[in-house]
């Protein structure tokens, strides 16, 4: 386990500390990158999906294109393309940290383009085998070994990791103790959430929280955040209220200076059996979830103690310029 001091690189210590002082303000994060670099053209591979934009350069002027386009839209972060680089879509570790690094560099590359000397670069580290999926994650020890591929390429060029659409605690613990053992950067861990607001693994959203604060602590990494993402917004928003209604679990995230967040998808329910692997078309989009509409719930949100906001899959520039426009 790391003991090492903690590493905090600008402009991510201001925008925390930021957060921490002032329960007013926002950190605003992007938008939904694979469907953003399908609408670019980017063709939609249903088995390397977002991925086909980073191993084929060809494709890497887009991806970079669609990093741009949520920073002009106001994003304060974005993430970089690394979700789908993972051994559930065929890539070995050597391939892992190839491309893990070329997701970096191009994020990285993107920000340092843009001259926004405030943005912030997020690494991601999604599931390494399905998304939603708790019975198919890799035994701790295996899974923590390979998230360090993925965290010790990245490293270079993201200011903090980004565990995301994480559907179980264990999941969320192996991304965690990865970076414990091989980085001093921070992480915000985001879980996945079935429609009644428990984890995708059954476990109720309070119990799990207080489960990765406690191991976060035992860690020494410094978490940062607990978001929710990859679900329907309705499903966020009964999880929130579950944590509002637990007043020990808000001792603790206070206590431990760790900040609320949300990102939604604007799929419609994805079924629990789901795999990639198994889908031939792309779920299909909502059509009640326009920037308008989403700002709802996000505004709503707000009032549950959420200081971090964006969006995932179908989340667009428009719904994140709608959002800056009408937040901050």
């Amino acid at each position: 386990m790391s003991t090492s001091p903690k590493t905090y690189r600008e402009p991510l210590r201001s925008a925390f500390e930021r957060l921490r002082h002032n329960k007013n303000e926002l950190l605003l994060l992007d938008g939904g990158i694979g469907e953003e670099l399908f609408r670019q053209g980017v063709p939609d591979d249903r088995k390397l999906w977002s991925a086909t934009a980073v191993v084929h350069p060809k494709y890497h002027s887009t991806l970079c294109k669609v990093h741009t386009s949520f920073l002009e839209a106001g994003s304060d972060a974005i993430t970089t393309n690394s979700y789908g680089i993972v051994p559930g879509v065929g890539f070995s570790r050597a391939e892992m940290a190839v491309h893990g690094d070329t997701a970096g560099r191009l994020a990285r590359k993107t920000v340092n383009d843009s001259q926004k000397t405030t943005s912030i670069v997020l690494g991601s580290l999604g599931p390494l085998i399905e998304s939603y999926r708790p019975d198919k994650i890799l035994p701790h020890n295996e899974g923590t070994e390979t998230y360090r591929i993925m965290i010790e390429a990245l490293s270079p060029s993201v200011d903090c990791f980004l565990a995301e659409t994480m559907s179980s605690f264990e999941e969320s613990a192996q991304a965690v103790q990865a970076v414990s053992e091989c980085s001093r950067l921070p992480i915000l861990v985001s879980y996945t959430l079935e429609s009644k607001g428990d984890l995708r693994s059954g476990e109720p959203v309070v119990q799990g929280i207080r489960k990765l604060l406690d191991f976060s602590k035992k860690q020494n990494v410094d978490l940062l955040g607990v978001l929710f993402n990859c679900a329907e917004p309705e499903a966020i928003t009964i999880a929130l209220n579950h944590i509002l209604s637990d007043a020990v679990l808000n001792e603790l995230l206070s206590e431990q200076g760790v900040i609320l967040g949300a990102y939604a998808n604007r799929l419609t329910p994805v079924p629990d059996n789901w795999t990639m692997a198994d889908s031939e078309e792309a779920q299909p989009m909502r059509n009640d979830l326009g920037p308008e509409r989403y700002h709802e719930f996000v505004s709503k949100w707000r009032g549950l103690g959420v200081q971090i906001v964006g969006g995932c899959c179908g989340i667009t520039p428009e719904h994140i310029a709608y959002m800056r426009s009408h937040l901050f």
